[in-house]
């Protein structure tokens, strides 16, 4: 038996005499979660609740059914989005599909109908098979690591699951991914990731550039003017292909946050922010945090990772961290430079050059980590003692 999609409603205003639940609760294809007339009662629960589909009622004078189709794209992009409305005007039905509708049905809802766009939507979405972990892993000053640490870390990701990994990189102006691995790949983002161009798991798998046999790389695009043409809807049809083709896909993003950062990081199984112990380093990683829970991450999904531990310059401590960020580190990577510059050097993977270095084990542990889908241990559990990072973070 087929898995039933999970539906959520927002109707802000009655349909007339018939319940706006009443055609979806009749389906057999369908778990209906709720329904609610609360524009932020409907965010909240886009925040918390994974859902494979939302049915949305667009006939309200204060336009708060775009605004929840809107919210809908950006909290969960791989959930249909059904537009239910009385008005059948081609203006209206397109507005509804830009904004992000991926059906349109008419009020009164026609049973075939209804059945149809639900039935696309189970399609398009293939419920039954497995999807991939997204690793997002972003740095949070220039320097600190964080693209050795996304190409490492694919590597032993690859490893531990016997299959390729997807390796993506985000930083399409500066992005070094590609460098990396001493890698010039024929295809770029910039002819993936653009409006107008057919994407399908056959299509991905041709541009891959396939690096020490087990990593897909999709690599930055080559000028300024490729990294220009990349769009969020693309972008974000390319990642839900991604998980279904990999059983990890890690994306090295940059420190500036767009559609298209949001298109990498929703829908992500981790987002790794890699800092070091300095102020500098730990401030930049507060306001990325902050800044990704204001695009709707979940805080549980959020890590932090100290990377060159116990380098000569540092004056902070990981409990002082873990209390001002009121959770424990997920992994330290202890100062290895030696071992790291060399792979860097060659353009090769600290598990083929390095296998024993400090800085390789670590990244294995975190692969293994996430492998067995650990989390981070309870937080409350975190230091309520600042010390130095606390005054320091006061300032100003």
């Amino acid at each position: 038996m087929a898995q039933k999609l999970k539906l959520c409603l927002f109707s802000a205003t009655p349909q007339g005499d018939v319940p706006f639940a009443a055609p979806f609760e009749a389906l057999d294809q369908v778990t209906v979660l709720g329904e609610t007339p609360d524009i932020e009662e409907f965010h909240e629960g886009m925040r918390t609740t994974a859902v494979d589909a939302v049915a949305i009622n667009l006939d309200d004078e204060g336009e708060l059914g775009f605004e929840a189709v809107e919210y809908s794209h950006k909290a969960q992009p791989a959930c249909g989005i059904i537009g239910v409305s009385s008005d059948a005007d081609p203006a209206k039905i397109i507005r509804a599909m830009r904004t992000g509708c991926n059906q349109f049905v008419h009020w009164p809802v026609d049973d075939v109908d209804l059945r149809d766009a639900v039935n696309r939507i189970a399609a398009n979405r293939q419920v039954s098979a497995p999807a991939g972990k997204r690793i997002c892993v972003i740095g949070s000053s220039g320097g600190v690591g964080a693209t050795t640490v996304s190409c490492n870390l694919a590597m032993e990701l690859a490893a531990l699951t016997e299959s390729q990994s997807a390796l993506v990189d985000m930083d399409l102006e500066f992005g070094d991914v590609a460098c990396a691995f001493d890698s010039e790949p024929k295809y770029t983002l910039a002819d993936i990731c653009v409006d107008g161009q057919q994407i399908d798991k056959e299509f991905l798998s041709k541009a891959a550039e396939i690096v020490h046999d087990n990593i897909a790389l999709y690599a930055r695009p080559n000028d300024v003017e490729g990294a220009r043409s990349v769009s969020p809807e693309s972008t974000t049809q390319t990642f839900q292909i991604l998980n279904e083709m990999y059983p990890f896909v890690v994306v090295d993003l940059p420190r500036t946050f767009s559609f298209l950062s949001a298109a990498a990081v929703q829908a992500a199984e981790r987002v790794l922010v890699i800092s070091q112990l300095s102020v500098s380093s730990i401030r930049n990683a507060t306001r990325i945090f902050q800044i990704l829970q204001q695009m709707s991450v979940p805080s549980e999904h959020i890590e932090i990772v100290l990377n060159r531990y116990k380098a000569n310059f540092e004056r902070i401590t990981p409990s002082e961290v873990e209390a001002h960020f009121q959770r424990p580190i997920f992994a330290t990577i202890p100062n290895d430079y030696r071992h790291v510059q060399a792979a860097l050097d060659l353009g090769a993977p600290m598990c083929s050059e390095s296998p024993d270095s400090p800085a390789r084990q670590a990244i294995h542990g975190i692969a293994k980590r996430l492998f067995n889908d650990e989390t981070s241990a309870d937080n409350s559990s975190a230091s309520q003692s600042g010390g130095l990072l606390s005054r320091i973070l006061r300032r100003g």
